[in-house]
């Protein structure tokens, strides 16, 4: 009501500053009531004021008013008006949810309603509020001035068959029509009028100015069919699209003749539905979000583009012609999607520069593929016959051009080539991340992603392209043959692109189409899983290292001046170098002028290797690395002898500096695994780095860390490099042994001497604790055991033994008493529990005393929790942790059973599940029905026998821990199956008797048969031997059944004259004491006379009839005929018949 009085009060006021009268629609809601009828409006809105003087007041405000449409009368609802004469009015406004049409019931001329305009918005539909256009005998115009406003909040329908349009003169003002957020506007123009004549809802171009209709964000155009709603050109649109707004493509368009739907234009979203298909009559410059629902088609033009600025959602089919070669765009800076479970068949696809496109369905593109920003394949592909092209960064191109704020389009155009679609466009006035979609025809005009904040003539405008990016999560990877990219035409990828790595593949680059194996050079790479490279590369910004990166031996890995590479790096992360034992191959890292202390994370395929570099000044470093030390650090130099490599590390790094002087501090890094035997006994004062000269291996310099397992030395000449041991000073060495516990694998004991040619021998003082097994110390138990190394003399040396002290402490084992749960009154359960810890394979059965599991819970204990507690286990070799279990007693408890409402059945129908539930799944629940006549249980499905109703009831029995559930019952009602009885139409020639009639059945269900009914049914007819020709209705009746409703369809007894089907025949009789019926039989369909004639021959009466072939019957009126003997003759084309008849009255 507070909505109401203010609208009033707002109209008054208005009306009474600006000179205008305000008039409320009084004439109610029949379509009898005119609007040029003065007194259908007043003053007032519950009609006592004045009525409306003249349907021509230039200045006066029309309201339709939907809390009152009658006046004095008060009525609320759907209101028709009768547009037949024309109207002026200043304003027209529809308020308080007023439901209006138009209508106009004389089909010729037209019924301007016209708007001149006054102060505020002149054309008002709120939200709530509608009107409409429906189809009707006239046209009907709504004639706004050129200044003239409007604003739709509500819905306004256009679905006249003849013709009904907006329109604001050629001169009228750009944006003058506003559709706002939620309002919707539905056309479906088709003109009856012959020869047809065009109507298009906002006008043509010499009927309204260009995009004087705005949809805001959030308002709807629904197309239905007919007329395109923007205009009749494709130089014209009278609609401005806002992002947000959308055009829901409901019917398919006309390809011609129908005005110029989408040629050149620009839209906010588009939703194509209900089955229809979208032909794309020219290139569209702006769409938004694409949606195309499933049974609905989009289909591109055939040159030209397409430009797509948010997501393209494909659930029906997204199609190019054969020979087409529109482009489809996507463009724009915020992230979109290619989705949907329909098809995408298109000639080209430009991937725009600052666009980034996640790809999440396969497409076929038969043309061209050009990508100059992100494209993210996902686990998806492209395919088809499209040749592909990935941009690296582009040199600027400069031009010139014309701004206007808020446009998408940029005028004026000099210096940029319309080859430069899909790049990057900047100047003043243009915002950040803007791309070119498309041209004019004549180059002029450029479309633009984002709208131009600021206008200018002449700005200067730079293009450019900052290189594609490359998004794969498919492991087959960039494979042309099965990979992301898997087009059968040529592949281009130009330098300095950029791949993002998701998931392990041997393909991670893509490679150009007949190209030998040339290095990829990329602005950056980021790999997120295991790869295999398929090409060495280099990086001018960054390589992110988030998997592991298996080069080939020839590759080499380059990180160019001012590129980092990020992490984290681990043994998972990290550059993994190949190499080539028989040509000395090894992969290779190459860092460019490194200034500070920089981690490169290398290593084997096997092993992470890190190495940190520390330059003094700007240098350039090469780094590999392999597996297997050799005597001269090459990878195809002599290996080490096994009693060699006892003390050092089975790697080597090659280093070299390439540019750059001065010392530099060097930190190497290994996984333990890679140790000798001694080497990993040693303390750090004992071990540092090593170089080779050539041919042998250093002493060990600087520092090492045999916990963190690094070496860290400052060098000034570079190659090879190892981690070693300092070389003994005594002949025989055999350093204390660590301290080991019980399960620990099998270890050598590190013992070394300068004798190389008598083997070391060990020997445990206790075999309880330790044995020797080829050569290696194994654990057998926890405790002490003294280890003896021994060597007998060479001859020069002499014979040694030492011994060390092994201490083998005990495996930690938990032993837990696992919870258990009864009802009171039942037995306790088994006691068991859980075992973690056993190493070996072992089980309980390797303890000295096995564990003692107990509680306090008893049968009759009530209900609550006990302790079980778990003692008494003992073990030589295991340090024993105990913890103690629960048993829950539960007292009895209560089941409950849900059990639906069951759905109605028809006889017929198939088995189905009761679907019973019950809080307690450990007791089955059972079922019975009350009327085995109409239902039966099968397990727990229901079985219906018959039509009728039975109640079924579920139950569930107790048992030690439950109470009885309390039965569920539920009504089953099963209705009778339709049975349809046919009489099957038949034939016979006059004086015959009846043949027997065959009944037909429609709907038995379960195999039956009509042996299956109660009674069956009988044909009845009024047809006897006797009867004249003519049909006759067969009838049947009488069938009964339990099961089934049935339903009768009557047959046709037709019985032929006595000449057969090839002589015509007539009959007439009294069918009344006034009607004389007169039966025909005609062979074939003609036109003929039917007349009555005295016995004199003077004709009485006379009817035209149309003789279809076979029977027809005709009536006339004897009612003024004295009662005798007439004649009735029957005279056509092809038919001269008549009969004697007695008239009785």
């Amino acid at each position: 009501m507070k909505r109401i009085l203010l609208s009033t009060l707002f109209l008054a006021l208005s009306g009474f500053i600006f000179g205008q009268t305000t008039y409320y629609w009084v004439g109610g809601t029949t379509p009898t009531t005119s609007i040029s009828t003065g007194a259908n409006w007043n003053t007032v809105l519950n009609g006592s004021g004045a009525a409306r003087g003249s349907s021509t007041g230039a200045t006066d405000i029309l309201v339709f008013d939907g809390s009152n449409v009658g006046g004095a009368t008060p009525a609320t609802g759907p209101v028709t008006v009768l547009a037949n004469n024309s109207i002026t009015a200043g304003q027209m406004r529809f308020i308080n949810n007023a439901n209006i049409v138009f209508i106009r019931a004389s089909a010729s001329g037209t019924s301007t309603i016209t708007i001149s305009g006054g102060a505020g918005d002149d054309f008002v539909v709120e939200a709530g509020s509608s009107l409409g256009f429906p189809p009707s005998a006239g046209s009907i115009r709504m004639a706004l001035g050129a200044t003239t406003t409007g604003r739709v909040s509500g819905s306004i329908s256009m679905t006249n068959t003849m013709q009904a349009r907006f329109d604001n003169t050629s001169a009228g003002t750009p944006g003058s029509f506003v559709f706002t957020n939620g309002s919707s506007f539905t056309t479906n123009l088709v003109s009856s009028l012959v020869p047809p004549s065009s109507s298009y809802a906002f006008g043509g171009n010499t009927q309204s100015s260009e995009k004087w209709v705005v949809f805001e964000a959030g308002a709807h155009l629904y197309y239905d069919g007919g007329y395109s709603p923007m205009g009749n050109n494709s130089a014209f649109s009278p609609i401005d699209f806002k992002p947000g707004s959308v055009w829901h493509h409901r019917a398919s368009n006309p390809t011609s003749g129908f005005g110029s739907f989408f040629n050149r234009k620009s839209f906010g979203d588009i939703i194509v539905e209900n089955n229809a298909t979208l032909f794309s009559d020219g290139p569209i410059y702006r769409i938004g979000d694409l949606t195309i629902n499933a049974g609905s088609t989009f289909t591109t033009h055939v040159s030209g583009q397409t430009a797509i600025l948010g997501n393209l959602t494909v659930n029906g089919s997204l199609t190019s012609d054969v020979a087409s070669t529109n482009e489809v765009v996507m463009a724009g800076s915020t992230p979109k999607t290619i989705s949907g479970s329909g098809t995408i068949n298109i000639a080209s696809l430009i991937v725009a520069a600052n666009a980034d496109v996640t790809l999440n369905k396969d497409i076929m593109v038969d043309k061209t593929v050009a990508v100059y920003g992100k494209l993210n394949f996902a686990t998806r592909k492209i395919q088809g016959n499209a040749s592909f092209l990935a941009t690296g960064p582009a040199s600027a191109i400069t031009g010139t051009g014309n701004l206007t704020a808020g446009s998408f389009l940029l005028t004026g155009n000099s210096g940029i080539a319309n080859t430069n679609r899909g790049m990057n466009i900047s100047g003043a006035g243009i915002p950040a991340n803007t791309s070119i979609v498309s041209f004019s025809g004549t180059n002029d005009t450029i479309f633009l992603s984002n709208p131009i904040t600021s206008g200018g003539a002449g700005v200067a405008l730079s293009v450019s392209s900052n290189g594609a990016t490359l998004q794969t999560a498919s492991t087959d990877g960039f494979n042309p043959a099965s990979g992301s990219v898997s087009t059968t035409g040529n592949h281009v990828y130009q330098d300095r692109i950029n791949y993002i790595i998701n998931a392990a593949t041997t393909w991670p680059f893509g490679v150009s189409t007949a190209v030998t194996a040339t290095p990829i050079l990329a602005e950056f790479i980021e790999i997120y899983a295991p790869v295999t490279v398929n090409r060495a590369f280099s990086v001018s910004n960054h390589l992110t290292v988030n998997g592991k990166i298996i080069l080939r031996a020839t590759d080499t890995v380059r990180i160019l001046t001012g590129a980092t590479v990020n992490g984290p790096f681990n043994s998972s992360n990290y550059i993994a170098a190949a190499s080539n034992t028989t040509t000395g191959e090894v992969s290779v890292v190459r860092y460019d002028a490194v200034s500070g202390a920089l981690s490169i994370p290398i290593g084997t395929a096997s092993y992470y290797l890190p190495v940190t570099i520390t330059p003094t000044s700007t240098s350039s470093f090469a780094v590999s690395v392999f597996e297997g030390i050799t005597a001269n650090g090459m990878v195809n130099g002599t290996p080490l002898l096994p009693s060699e490599k006892q003390t050092v590390v089975n790697v080597v790094w090659n280093i070299n500096r390439l540019t750059g002087s001065g010392n530099t501090d060097l930190q190497l890094g290994w996984n333990a695994a890679l140790e000798g035997s001694t080497f990993a006994t040693l303390p750090n004062t004992d071990i540092g780095m090593i170089a080779n000269g050539g041919s042998s291996w250093s002493l060990p310099i600087g520092v090492g860390d045999n916990t963190a397992n690094t070496v860290t030395a400052n060098v000034s000449s570079f190659g090879a490099f190892g981690a070693g041991a300092v070389p003994q000073v005594q002949p025989f060495v055999f350093n204390t042994l660590p301290p080991k516990i019980y399960g620990d694998a099998d270890f050598n004991g590190g013992a070394t001497s300068l004798n190389s040619t008598v083997p070391i021998v060990y020997s445990s003082s206790n075999l309880a604790v330790a044995t020797i097994v080829n050569g290696n110390i194994h654990i057998t138990g926890a405790g002490i055991s003294t280890i003896t190394a021994t060597q007998a003399s060479d001859g020069f040396y002499p014979a040694a033994s030492v011994t060390q002290l092994l201490t083998v402490s005990k495996a930690t084992l938990t032993i837990t008493a696992d919870n258990k749960t009864k009802f009171q009154g039942q037995v306790n359960p088994p006691l068991t529990a859980t075992y973690t810890g056993f190493v070996a394979g072992e089980t309980v059965a390797a303890l000295l005393t096995p564990p003692v599991l107990s509680t306090t819970a008893v049968t009759a204990s009530p209900a609550g929790t006990y302790p079980i507690t778990v003692t008494g286990a003992t073990s030589s070799n295991y340090t024993i942790t105990f913890v103690n279990g629960t048993m829950t007693v539960q007292p009895q408890q209560s089941q409950t059973i849900t059990f639906n409402a069951l759905p109605a059945k028809t006889y017929g129908n198939a088995d189905f599940a009761a679907g019973a539930t019950s809080t307690n799944a450990t007791i089955p629940i059972s079922y019975s029905s009350s009327n085995t006549s109409v239902a039966t249980i099968i397990g727990n499905n229901i079985h219906i026998v018959g039509a009728g109703t039975s109640t079924i009831t579920a139950s569930q029995p107790g048992n030690a821990g439950y109470f009885p559930a309390p039965d569920v019952a539920r009504t089953l009602t099963v209705s009778k199956a339709a049975l349809t009885v046919r009489v099957r139409d038949t034939t016979r020639v006059q004086g015959e008797a009846n043949p027997p009639f065959t009944l037909v059945y429609t709907g038995f269900v379960l195999s039956e048969t009509a042996a299956n009914l109660t009674t069956p049914p009988t044909v009845s007819t009024i047809a006897t031997t006797a009867s004249p020709a003519g049909y006759y209705t067969l009838t049947p009746e009488g069938a009964t059944s339990n099961n089934y409703n049935i339903t009768y369809v009557n047959g046709r007894l037709t019985i032929f004259p006595p000449g057969g089907t090839n002589q015509p025949h007539i009959h007439a009789f009294m069918s009344n004491p006034s009607t004389l019926t007169v039966r025909l039989y005609a062979t074939f369909p003609a036109l003929a006379d039917v007349m009555l004639f005295d016995m004199s021959g003077k004709p009485l009466l006379r009817k035209n009839v149309f003789l279809p072939q076979g029977f027809i019957n005709t009536d006339l009126n004897v009612s003024m005929v004295p009662a005798g003997i007439y004649t009735v003759t029957v005279r056509g084309s092809g038919f001269d018949m008549k009969k004697t008849i007695l008239i009785i009255k």
